[in-house]
This record gives structure tokens, sequence and C-alpha cells, in this order.
């Protein structure tokens, strides 16, 4: 298995491991991508979906007086 050929925030050589069929491990694998969906990851998605659910639920309760 090859070593990563990024370089670190100081400039240092990484010294991970290559990931399978690519030429950057883990860390530096998606580096040079651009913005993407995952960039707020699942769990902050999951809380925003929640708390619309429940401001919806209780504006609802609200409304209807139930």
């Amino acid at each position: 298995m090859s070593t990563c050929t990024a370089t670190n925030k100081d400039g240092t050589p990484c010294s991970n491991s290559a990931a399978a069929g690519s030429v950057y491990c883990h860390v530096h694998q998606d580096a040079d991508a651009s913005t993407s969906a995952d960039e707020h990851g699942f769990g902050v998605m999951l809380a925003s979906a929640l708390t619309v659910i429940l401001v919806t639920h209780f504006l609802l309760q609200f409304v209807l007086g139930a």
C-alpha cells in the first residue's frame, strides 16, 4: 500500500496509507472536493428536521386548541 501524496497543514508530507484506488488517505481524500450536501453531517440535518417537526406540532396544537 502506498503513502498518501497530500501534505498536512504544517507543510509536512502525510504519513497515512493511501485509500484503495486513490493516491490520498481517508483524511485527504475529499479535501479537494467542492462543497457538498454532506458538509453539515447527518446529525445536524436530523436535528433540524426534528426541530421543524416539533415546532409544527406545537403550532398546530395552539391553533387547533387540542
